[in-house]
């Protein structure tokens, strides 16, 4: 059988080394796009700071494929791949729920549905900071990385993406995004369980930072 490995396959016409500069010019032209339709939005956005936190975590993700170092162990197999990226794309399915008036209808219900994603939007983009030299959508190990929340969490990243995630269908109310945001828990959790996996392949430090750093299950 025929292992799933774009970049393998690719790799006999062009090099490693020149497909990673292509992925990573290629991301930061699609993360700009988003920055900049982002700034655009200002004025549309109820809450001034989660706008500022959305605005910021797009900011790192630029920064983020623009600094990121070539992994040492890259992804390969469906898995690895098109699992994470589907994942990755989950949450703006919620968007297209109208929102829940029980929320909407309500300014302090709406404030602190929106400070939740503030927060949670926070912690992901200042995770994604600290990581930033290592930040990968697929499954890759890049380099070993326990400062900043990861002192605290191994997984602050999926964390603060799955609150934030949490918050927009209490704000979208639906059985769908309710689905939709159970499938992504699942799909976070196992990405955790295959980064931890090639992690310790990798770095065989890893086993001990994981067992003094929590998450759902210990290494």
């Amino acid at each position: 059988m025929i292992k799933f490995d774009p970049l393998g396959w690719i790799e006999h016409i062009v090099p490693m080394p020149w497909l990673h500069r292509i992925i990573r010019a290629a991301m930061v032209s699609v993360v700009l796009v988003f920055l900049v339709l982002r700034i655009r939005q200002y004025h549309d956005f109820f809450s001034k700071p989660l706008w500022l936190a959305e605005t910021l975590l797009f900011v790192v993700l630029l920064i983020a494929f623009t600094v990121r170092r070539d992994p040492v162990n890259r992804s390969q197999g469906f898995r690895e791949i098109i699992i994470p990226l589907v994942g990755s794309l989950l949450p703006f399915l919620m968007l297209l729920t109208r929102p829940n008036p029980w929320i909407a209808g309500n300014a302090n219900r709406l404030v602190a549905v929106f400070l939740c994603m503030t927060i949670s939007t926070g912690i992901t983009a200042w995770s994604m900071w600290v990581l930033r030299h290592s930040f990968s959508i697929t499954v890759e190990a890049r380099s070993l990385v326990t400062r900043g929340p990861f002192r605290w969490v191994r997984h602050p990243v999926y964390l603060g993406e799955v609150l934030s995630a949490a918050a927009v269908v209490v704000w979208r109310w639906s059985w769908m995004n309710f689905a939709v945001l159970m499938l992504f828990v699942i799909i976070q959790l196992l990405r955790s369980w295959w980064e931890e996996s090639k992690l310790m392949m990798a770095f065989p430090d890893y086993r001990f930072f994981a067992s003094r750093s929590w998450w759902f299950w210990q290494r």
